[in-house]
């Protein structure tokens, strides 16, 4: 079974990972739940025929808890400082079969990004609170209610309010693009 919505989401850059535990305890202060802990894995593809990083569009499949899904995202709009995209995310029973069938298409793989995320649920915001491979740590908060774009990226920055990390460096920008940009100054 496939799904079609649109992403709104921003993301915190932490200064440092000891601040993930601070966030926890402000996360449960506010009445949070803890959904899980997981590590994910997604390798990230390139089409044949046009540059994604050109027209800002991702395609991965993702491996977390024997579980995986394939997963394209259009390009970004920026609304009130959080990013909205659209994102089209299909199961699957079989990661390697998948990305047999990317790679005899034509596709190539261009990176895998690793993360242990933990997920709270505040209200309608999904706070993912993320250690990634290579980079350090994120706070992510995704809009999952009913409102249109414009009032999820409000009810993100009230919530990255309550949570005192508005006023930390935050990105539009995909762990993917973070990593490929390091490698790039490596």
């Amino acid at each position: 079974m496939g799904s079609r919505r649109v992403e709104v989401e921003a993301k915190i850059v932490l200064p440092g990972c000891d601040l993930l535990r601070v966030v926890e305890e402000r996360l449960r202060g506010l009445g949070a739940v803890h959904e899980k802990s997981v590590v994910e894995e997604d390798t990230y593809y390139q089409h044949p025929c046009r540059d994604f990083a050109e027209t800002d569009e991702a395609l991965r499949i993702r491996r977390v808890d024997g579980r995986y899904e394939l997963t394209y995202k259009g390009p970004k709009r920026v609304i009130d400082g959080s990013k909205a995209r659209e994102e089209i995310t299909i199961q699957l029973t079989s990661a390697s079969q998948m990305a047999r069938l990317l790679e005899a298409l034509g596709f190539r793989p261009v990176a895998i990004v690793r993360k242990h995320r933990d997920y709270y649920k505040l209200g309608d915001i999904v706070v993912s609170l993320d250690e990634v491979e290579e980079l350090g740590c994120f706070l992510e908060a995704e809009y999952s209610g009913e409102r249109g774009p414009e009032e999820a990226a409000r009810a993100i920055r009230e919530a990255l309010e309550k949570l005192g990390v508005s006023g930390y460096g935050s990105t539009t920008k995909s762990y993917l693009e973070l990593i490929l940009e390091s490698k790039r100054k490596a």
